[in-house]
């Protein structure tokens, strides 16, 4: 095993940038979970896209997530994904991602995890080469074998051939059909989504792989439900968010109504996608969780002397609200507050922020850190007084579902300060376990910030409370 976790290399492929050479088969970098899979019995389940409700006696296996705690089913629908009977324990599954490993993606790389603990052998297909050029020491806890999909040099472009010719002698007519079902989707990059769900198709049935998990709605759906056509097996989609509220209604509800379920991390998500879906179409809920274990205060928070930290964390791109972060950040300065302010990520909109923090004279305050390892980011947060992620919808209409850093900041017993967009209101309770404000409000933002920072024992009743919160409802379980 290589640095990053390889397990079992076949042969040459484009270099990891993380460092030693990966290949088309290898194991590549990748968190430790923070979710798990787990066996349970689903009691009377609404699917929540106007589907009847059917009890569910059997024990259904979780795709690598963890039940959540509600206070009302009667309301607000459960959701375990429901398995086929190809996911049996032991079984092994296909895993469709677009890219992999992603050092923001979190989410996955635990779920992938959480199938191995539960005795699922998932296998990794990712559509791109990764391109972070860090990775994390957790990566060596995952143990699925990696295939990046053709095209990826003219080896693998080869390859990709040799299987469509070989799908085309075993099933002509539903090659073709296929063939003609892509023609008239209405997505673009149709010559590649075909090219690559062949390979793929004529891969699982090799390896005889009966069920396709896809990540995300949007191109890794699209060639799992090209995959489906061409090799008759099933699948099933988890959507986030930017993949949902970026694709066309009609894209959405052919796919979901192709997959055996589709399921989402919010209920914002739940019923905005069962108000598309057909009424045959399964779509469910399942809370990401985390590892309380590892999220956890410690008993000696290392706090730097001098003014208090203030943390953020997440992609630089419009629909985090950064902006308004460092907005607000300047109100509080001019408000005579002394306050250091943090916010780690990366993305297209680093330059902008850089430019407003210089604008308004906040170089020796506001920091953009660039990428961290997980580990990294744990000290962070222990070091960090107050967590703000002030989320908003961008102008093209994407927007967050339930930020994983706001659980972890939570878990972390850090005070919080979000906004009401999205599912966030289904995990903070304005003033019970952290502050919410008006999305692109910097004075709302300010004046929350300030109340926390100057309120010690606020801070601690939020933090308390926000970890009871992620305990009860988004903990994750061995």
């Amino acid at each position: 095993m290589d640095a990053c976790g390889t397990h079992g290399a076949t042969g040459r492929a484009p270099r990891h940038p993380s460092g030693p050479g990966h290949t088309d088969e290898a194991d590549a970098c990748g968190y430790r979970g923070t979710q798990c899979g787990r066996r349970w019995v689903a009691k009377g389940l609404q699917s929540g896209s106007g589907r009847n409700v059917t009890r569910r006696e059997q024990p259904v296996r979780a795709i690598g997530r963890q039940r959540s705690h509600l206070r009302d089913l009667d309301d607000i629908a459960e959701a375990p994904a429901v398995a086929t009977p190809s996911m049996a324990s032991g079984a092994t599954i296909g895993f469709l991602v677009k890219i992999y490993p992603k050092i923001s993606e979190t989410f996955i790389l635990g779920e992938v995890l959480g199938l191995e603990r539960n005795g699922l052998r998932p296998h990794i297909f990712s559509m791109r080469q990764p391109t972070d050029a860090v990775c994390h020491d957790a990566n060596r806890a995952v143990r699925a074998p990696v295939t990046y999909l053709p095209p990826t040099g003219v080896s693998s472009a080869m390859q990709g051939v040799r299987a469509h010719v070989a799908l085309i002698v075993k099933r002509p007519r539903r090659y073709l059909q296929a063939l003609v079902f892509v023609l008239r989707r209405e997505e673009g990059g149709r010559a590649r989504a075909f090219f690559q769900a062949g390979y793929l198709a004529h891969r699982l049935s090799k390896a005889g792989i009966r069920h396709l998990h896809a990540h995300f709605a949007s191109e890794p759906a699209g060639v799992a439900e090209l995959v489906s056509k061409l090799a008759g097996i099933s699948y099933s989609i988890s959507a986030h968010a930017k993949d949902i509220y970026l694709s066309s209604p009609a894209s959405l509800r052919r796919k979901m109504s192709g997959a055996s379920f589709t399921v989402t991390c919010t209920e914002y998500n739940r019923k905005h996608l069962a108000g598309i879906a057909t009424p045959d179409a399964m779509v469910l809920r399942m809370y990401h969780g985390i590892d309380l274990d590892r999220f956890k205060r410690g008993h000696a928070a290392a706090r730097a002397a001098g003014a208090p930290l203030l943390l953020s964390v997440g992609r630089l791109r419009e629909k985090k609200g950064f902006a308004t972060l460092i907005e607000a950040c300047r109100l509080l300065r001019d408000a005579g507050k002394v306050v250091r302010c943090k916010i780690v990520g990366y993305g297209e909109e680093h330059d902008r922020l850089a430019r407003l923090i210089r604008l308004h004279g906040l170089n020796d305050a506001v920091q953009l850190t660039g990428k961290m390892t997980q580990d990294e980011l744990i000290d962070l947060y222990r070091s960090a007084s107050v967590f703000a992620l002030p989320c908003q919808v961008a102008s093209d209409g994407d927007r967050d579902g339930i930020p994983n850093v706001l659980l972890e900041a939570m878990a972390m017993e850090l005070a919080v300060v979000s906004t009401s967009v999205s599912g966030i209101p289904e995990v903070i309770q304005n003033g019970i376990n952290g502050l919410l404000v008006k999305p692109g409000d910097a004075a709302a933002l300010a004046t929350a910030i300030g109340s926390v920072l100057d309120d010690p024992a606020l801070r601690r009743r939020l933090g308390e409370a926000g970890r009871h919160t992620v305990a009860t409802m988004f903990c994750s379980e061995a």
